[in-house]
């Protein structure tokens, strides 16, 4: 019997395969300022950090650009982006219908982007209100206030639980809660994670046999 009470899940990269689609819009607004930036090393920088790292980035070069309206102008025109073209990560939805624990999402992102993502791709029926946003209380992965705070709202501890994440700052935000983690790697980049993420996988089918045997 798994030992685990209750799971996290990250959001984007790990329910939404929306670091692709985001970072393409990230990529080619930072371009139109005239700063040289691809989806690929957008993703490099930014993926799975908060939204300030992104400013940050671009106050280097252009410090006069504003960060409310750069924010804004994302925002909108990535949320047209996620309406076309995007999905949920391959084999999550077996996943979490086959779970007969609580789960919920803790994310990075803004509610609003949790339930758009979540809305276009039919998970967010999966989760109902248990959607927690770093926005919420103000204290962004790799943190552990996040997990910590929806672990609790879930009303669980911090050992009962285990963390699903596809970033390194997801990870260090489990770690730092002292947590379980389980990281998604599809792209056979997993150094960064060995020795941090009790479980290492690349496709959710595989996840279930793994936890059945804890």
């Amino acid at each position: 019997m798994m030992k685990y009470k209750l799971i996290i899940f990250d959001c984007d990269g790990t329910l939404v395969d929306s670091e692709p689609v985001s970072n393409k819009v990230v990529s080619d607004m930072i371009n139109e300022l005239g700063i040289p930036m691809t989806p690929e090393k957008s993703i490099a920088l930014f993926a799975g950090t908060q939204f300030s790292n992104i400013v940050n980035y671009i106050h280097r070069f252009q410090p006069e650009v504003s960060a409310q309206n750069f924010e804004g102008q994302f925002r909108e025109r990535s949320k047209v982006a996620f309406e076309k073209f995007l999905t949920p990560i391959a084999g999550v939805v077996d996943f979490i219908e086959s779970l007969d624990i609580p789960y919920c999402v803790a994310s990075n992102g803004p509610r609003l982007k949790m339930e758009t993502t979540l809305s276009v791709t039919n998970l967010k029926a999966y989760f109902g209100g248990n959607i927690f946003s770093a926005y919420d209380i103000e204290s962004w992965k790799p943190e552990p206030d996040l997990f910590l705070y929806a672990a609790e709202k879930m009303g669980f501890k911090a050992e009962e639980t285990l963390v699903i994440e596809d970033t390194i700052s997801g990870l260090d935000a489990a770690v730092n809660a002292e947590m379980d983690c389980a990281i998604f790697s599809d792209n056979g980049s997993v150094s960064e994670f060995e020795g941090k993420a009790k479980y290492i996988f690349n496709h959710f089918n595989e996840l279930p046999s793994v936890l059945d045997r804890i």
